[in-house]
């Protein structure tokens, strides 16, 4: 498959302030990563809150500039494209349905805006397009002219992925698309999506805390700590058996359905990573179960596994014995 979306060695930091009479300290909010998103592919971004994946978005997105590295989409730089130009190619979904349609619009008019803002078609052409993004997501025609407030979760939800859609955008970033709407919701959404990606040929960057979305969704995953990728292998792969010890703690932190199973112990101990301090070496290690000596001075190379490749020393490359 052709490669839609690259990212190369990027980075971005940002300045933050330390107190009054401090010097300002410098955060690397991304700290050089490397992926790419081929045509049709579904790829989960996880990780805990803080570790890069929303900064890496908006990055992708083109709405913030990297502090080093390029970002190609279709095999040319990002950044020369024109906002316009990049807004028809790619397009996010927000995580809260309920703070990114504006209140006072209808619902016609919310999915109509980017047709305007682009100057596409006149006003009965926008109203035939309307109508037919909200039949494609399983909206009524009645809800042309209701307002936001009219609207269940789901049902706005819809919203967002019809004016996200309208313009026929090769690819979507979706940011927790689910995780304000109820559980009953969620599935309905996520089948959406799945449906959407089949009939129109999109490619979708999914940011997830939530591992079963990701595991349903996904046909490749990112797993991000500390701004950098930690692992990353197709779906099937890292959910059979994760190669990277913090992988393997965020799927132990996930409940099951059995009450008998009782709560997940994840072995992660108390302590936060400080992105304004990374620990040298293995930025894991002060977390890590499975550290060795080596792991506090040795930055990890990646190692090649089974769909894929992890960033850690104790990783054995495939087809080792």
């Amino acid at each position: 498959m052709t490669m839609l979306l690259e990212a190369r060695d990027v980075h971005r930091s940002f300045s933050v302030s330390s107190g009054m009479l401090k010097p300002k300290r410098t955060l690397h909010a991304v700290n050089g990563i490397t992926l790419g998103v081929r045509k049709g592919e579904i790829l989960g971004l996880v990780g805990e809150s803080g570790c890069g994946k929303s900064t890496l978005a908006k990055m992708l997105l083109g709405s913030l500039a990297p502090t080093r590295g390029q970002i190609l989409f279709d095999g040319q730089p990002l950044a020369a494209a024109d906002r316009l130009a990049r807004a028809r190619r790619i397009q996010p979904i927000f995580q809260d349905p309920y703070s990114s349609l504006n209140p006072r619009k209808t619902i016609a008019s919310i999915i109509a805006l980017p047709l305007v803002v682009h100057g596409i078609g006149d006003a009965a052409e926008r109203r035939r397009r309307v109508m037919e993004q909200m039949d494609l997501v399983g909206l009524a025609k009645r809800h042309a002219e209701a307002y936001p407030s009219q609207l269940s979760g789901g049902q706005r939800q819809r919203v967002a992925i019809a004016r996200a859609l309208i313009l026929r955008p090769e690819l979507i970033i979706a940011d927790e698309p689910t995780s304000a709407l109820d559980v009953s919701v969620q599935s309905q959404i996520l089948n959406l999506l799945l449906d959407l990606r089949d009939e129109l040929g999109l490619t979708y960057i999914l940011i997830s805390h939530n591992l079963a979305v990701v595991e349903h969704l996904a046909t490749r995953v990112a797993v991000i700590y500390l701004g950098r990728i930690v692992e990353e292998r197709d779906t099937d792969n890292l959910f059979g058996e994760p190669g990277h010890p913090y992988s393997r703690a965020l799927l132990s932190s996930v409940l099951t359905p059995d009450p008998t199973a009782g709560m997940p112990d994840v072995p992660l101990g108390v302590a936060f990573p400080n992105p304004l301090e990374p620990p040298p070496g293995c930025s894991f290690h002060p977390r890590c179960p499975q550290a060795i000596a080596e792991c506090s001075s040795t930055v990890p190379r990646p190692v090649t596994i089974a769909g894929g490749f992890a960033e850690c020393l104790r990783c054995r490359p495939a087809g080792a014995p």
